[in-house]
């Protein structure tokens, strides 16, 4: 789905603290206490260990783990004009069956399609609009992410409808055609984005027995062709894929807004308490994508714009143990430097480069990462790109 430019500072902000500790304490280790909300008396645990906060940070935080092992976040900003929500399941697109690629983005976009107590499609939706607020959702390799802004005044209601998604979904049979023309939109756009184009050069290129190797958005020919080639109900098979992988111990909740963390932890727990808990319903890592027989080789492909620019690419393994030292950072550092006597200097000192950048695929992976390393080069770089 496109996203809504404006809400990504509060996306930003609730994500800051979603995989702040993610893989850390909260949900996994002893400090926890048992607990009963003020109102409904409904049991939960909080945890009573130390919360990293920094100084500057004046909102209130609380992590609490429901009954069904969904860990939540729950802050109070009091300074808020609006409040926003965002669920993150630890399943993507590296779960997609291997005859149907892009299952787990329709998935994403199915939830939406109204359930058992908000039957109406469009009602979520609208309800949303209504209350001057946007919501989106997006589906990378190994997380599927759900979120939302909305005005204070209409948080519980929207948590309410929100929550339901993860519940009890229709996935109403007369939207499935949209929705596979929609996804498949999605994919015809992509397809002028040199960035998208890329990336997908780059999983074809890596181990093709590895699930990084497939198309993950998906388009009509991989999800309603592809099916139908089988004898498959696409319908069927991604509600399969909801029951098997959609489980509340492999979920995360951040709920924040201008209300006590009490009536945040009242809410949370009311609303979201209900989602099924299956255990650890992730995949299987299957190793790293980029084997030997990979590695190596030198490709060239065409761009639509007219740049010049040079990837580097890096089997490293699994980063998430190092998420607090996160070593990735150091080397991050050190190629983008600019200072004299740095790669970057030196490139843009013989005319050969205009920038130079590096990053980590995701810190969260599971059994692989891979380092890229950018360099925008000139004409004349392009020309010489061995020596650079």
């Amino acid at each position: 789905m496109q996203h809504q430019l404006w809400t990504r500072a509060l996306f930003v902000v609730v994500l800051i603290g979603l995989y702040r500790w993610y893989s850390s304490m909260p949900g996994r280790g002893p400090e926890f206490a048992a607990r009963a909300t003020a109102e409904l008396k409904l049991p939960y645990m909080e945890f009573t260990g130390t919360l990293e906060q920094s100084a500057g940070d004046m909102r209130e935080h609380r992590v609490i783990k429901l009954p069904n092992n969904l860990v939540v976040l729950c802050t109070r900003d009091p300074d808020a004009t609006q409040a926003a929500a965002t669920l993150h399941v630890d399943v993507g697109s590296l779960a997609d069956p291997p005859e149907l690629n892009g299952l787990a983005h329709f998935l994403e976009h199915m939830l939406f399609m109204g359930t058992e107590k908000y039957p109406d499609e469009g009602e979520y939706i609208a309800f949303i609009k209504k209350n001057g607020g946007q919501y989106n959702a997006f589906t990378s390799l190994d997380t599927t992410g759900y979120y939302f802004g909305v005005a204070n005044s209409a948080l519980e209601q929207t948590l309410d409808r929100f929550s339901r998604f993860f519940i009890d979904p229709l996935f109403a049979p007369g939207s499935v055609d949209r929705e596979l023309h929609a996804v498949d939109s999605e994919h015809k756009g992509n397809l002028q984005d040199d960035y998208r184009r890329e990336f997908q050069l780059e999983r074809l290129l890596s181990n093709s027995s590895h699930p990084f190797s497939m198309f993950s958005t998906g388009n009509l020919e991989t999800l309603r062709d592809g099916s139908q080639r089988l004898g498959l109900d696409i319908r069927q098979e991604m509600i399969r894929f909801y029951q098997k992988h959609y489980s509340a111990d492999i979920m995360r909740l951040v709920v924040a807004g201008n209300y006590s963390v009490d009536q945040l932890i009242e809410w949370s727990a009311a609303k979201f308490s209900a989602i099924a808990s299956k255990g650890d319903s992730r995949p299987a890592s299957p190793g790293h994508p980029l084997t030997p027989g990979v590695l190596g080789k030198i490709v060239r492909y065409q761009t639509l714009r007219n740049v010049h620019r040079m990837r580097l690419q890096f089997a490293v393994p699994e980063l998430k143990a190092q998420y607090r030292t996160r070593p990735d950072k150091y080397v991050i550092h050190l190629v983008e430097l600019q200072s004299p006597g740095s790669l970057f200097d030196y490139l843009k000192a013989q005319g050969l480069a205009t920038e130079i950048y590096a990053y980590i695929s995701t810190i969260n992976m599971d059994g692989f990462n891979i380092f890229d390393i950018v360099i925008d080069l000139t004409p004349k770089g392009f020309e010489h790109y061995g020596g650079v």
